[in-house]
């Protein structure tokens, strides 16, 4: 990766630290945001060019790869210029604010034949690898995910876009619960999801769901019930709650607190040390992607994943909006 000129877009944005691992600090060539300052921060700390303008910095710096994190709002503008011009990126979830935003992005892409990554990092982690071909060596039958993170003040310092759902187009559902979604998916090989049920809770000053749950049936049959929440009190030593339990025709298996607890019928219970923090992917994630696209590899989460994610969610939240009225 020596000669590729990388551009950071969205600087503002949580994730962006969490990236910076798997980037050569050479290849930086620029980083935008539209606020100056955070801008003028990361560009201090990557040695490059500082912009609040994306499209001034594609003409002057002209960069082979841009990791873009935008608004959801904006994001289809976003992915769209990139696109149009021929560099390959990869985007936070969830790429647009709705099922058909994200389509019409994944069919433009088709047509230019362009290189996009969805960092749906569990795929890219030793702990779902391990649990996929070596712990879980039966049908999964039902899956429980509950990730809850902590308060919606926490974003109101960079990125207070995400406590309103015409910025945003949902709380914490679309946040979070997209990431268990896709693993759900992904571990079962299923093409998609029937949304039974979903209730959201608005407990805060803003038109976000703050917790929400949330039942599946997946097409390999198997039931998911997914729970997500901005409702964590965080600690220096505990910034959440997530917890895993899967159950399979012959075990009953559960992820805490790093650690994974296997029981299976008629044998002792095993107890294993695997990792259940999600920051540490992201810059496998990154390294993985720029290698992925020098080579012509298709990233393992591409737009057609973040659709078939995307489709499912939307249904989510109609179902929530039908079980209010």
């Amino acid at each position: 990766m020596a000669d590729l000129r990388v551009a950071l877009l969205g600087v503002s944005h949580w994730h962006v630290p969490l990236y910076l691992g798997g980037i050569p600090s050479h290849s930086f060539v620029g980083v935008c945001d539209e606020n100056g300052v955070i801008a003028q921060r990361f560009a201090d700390r990557c040695h490059c060019p500082c912009y609040t303008d994306y499209e001034q910095m594609i003409r002057e710096t002209k960069p082979d790869f841009i990791f873009a994190f935008a608004p959801h709002y904006q994001m289809k503008r976003v992915a769209e210029t990139l696109i149009d011009a021929g560099i390959g990126f990869s985007i936070e979830k969830p790429a647009g604010m709705n099922t058909t935003e994200v389509e019409d992005l994944y069919n433009r892409a088709e047509q230019k034949r362009a290189f996009c990554a969805i960092p749906f990092v569990w795929r890219y982690s030793d702990t779902v690898k391990d649990l996929k071909e070596k712990f879980l060596t039966s049908d999964i039958v039902h899956m429980s995910y509950k990730f809850v993170a902590g308060p919606p003040s926490r974003y109101l310092a960079t990125s207070k876009w995400m406590l309103s759902r015409k910025f945003a187009g949902g709380g914490c559902m679309t946040n979070l619960g997209v990431h268990f979604i896709d693993m759900a998916l992904y571990l079962t090989d299923s093409r998609d999801a029937e949304v039974c049920s979903s209730i959201y809770q608005c407990a805060s000053p803003y038109d976000i769901e703050t917790y929400a749950s949330s039942m599946l049936r997946l097409t390999n049959g198997a039931s998911l019930l997914l729970e997500t929440g901005y409702a964590f009190p965080m600690s220096e030593g505990l910034q959440r709650e997530n917890r895993w339990t899967i159950v399979t025709k012959d075990s009953y298996d559960v992820l805490a607190e790093n650690h994974l607890e296997l029981r299976t019928f008629d044998r002792e219970p095993q107890n294993i040390s695997i990792n259940t923090d999600s920051d540490v992917y992201y810059p496998v994630f990154a390294e993985t992607t720029l290698k992925d696209f020098q080579t012509g590899t298709k990233p393992r989460a591409s737009l057609e994943e973040m659709m078939t994610v995307r489709n499912i969610l939307d249904r989510m939240n109609e179902s929530a909006k039908e079980s209010r009225s």
